[in-house]
């Protein structure tokens, strides 16, 4: 017998933008491209959306992202399910359980998930760009600090649940290898521009 969420749910559109060096767009022009191609791409209307979930991204530092004003900048009137969040590199994972668990408690019918930010600007590297963690302070203070100082910071996060989930369940290092040449040879299948620049 399969789990009783296997079915419940579908992904029905999707939506991207060109990615690369764009500049002249907001992130909630970004953004507000993505969810009109998602929609359309879902056969849906945009008065039928009823949730939207979203992923600020790295931007908290950066500045150029996207925030709850969204709800108003896309007119999306009939929202039962709002939420903003940020769960680093696992958020898109994450938000699609969020929108899954969510459309099967009856909350919402359909959710769009989003995430768009545009900190880069012309004339200027992208790392400097997208390096205003660098800006922060050196030692950071108080209760924030805590996490650093224990090592639960980066990369690290993420080795940690990987190293828990071999221990776990007998995961191979060949296995997780797998996945991220999966991910890449789908990656390169994508019918978007590669990269976009001016």
């Amino acid at each position: 017998m399969g789990h009783p969420m296997r079915g419940a749910t579908a992904i029905t559109g999707l939506g991207i933008t060109p990615m690369g060096r764009i500049f002249g767009k907001s992130a909630n022009e970004l953004a507000a491209d993505a969810v009109r191609e998602a929609i359309e791409d879902s056969g849906l209307r945009k008065d039928e959306i009823d949730g939207l979930l979203i992923n600020p991204g790295i931007t908290g530092t950066t500045g150029g992202g996207i925030g709850l004003g969204l709800q108003n900048y896309l007119g999306l009137n009939n929202l039962r399910l709002l939420n903003h969040m940020n769960a680093a590199g696992s958020t898109a994972a994450q938000m699609v359980q969020y929108a899954s668990l969510a459309i099967a408690a009856g909350m919402a019918n359909h959710v769009v998930c989003v995430f768009a930010d545009n900190p880069l600007t012309e004339g200027k590297s992208s790392g400097s760009s997208y390096g205003g963690a660098s800006r922060m302070p050196s030692r950071p203070q108080g209760v924030g600090g805590l996490y650093q100082h224990a090592g639960f910071f980066g990369p690290n996060t993420y080795a940690l649940a990987c190293s828990r989930h071999m221990e776990l369940y007998g995961t191979t290092h060949d296995q997780l290898g797998a996945i991220a040449v999966a991910e890449r040879a789908w990656a390169v299948k994508n019918p978007a521009p590669k990269c976009a620049s001016r």
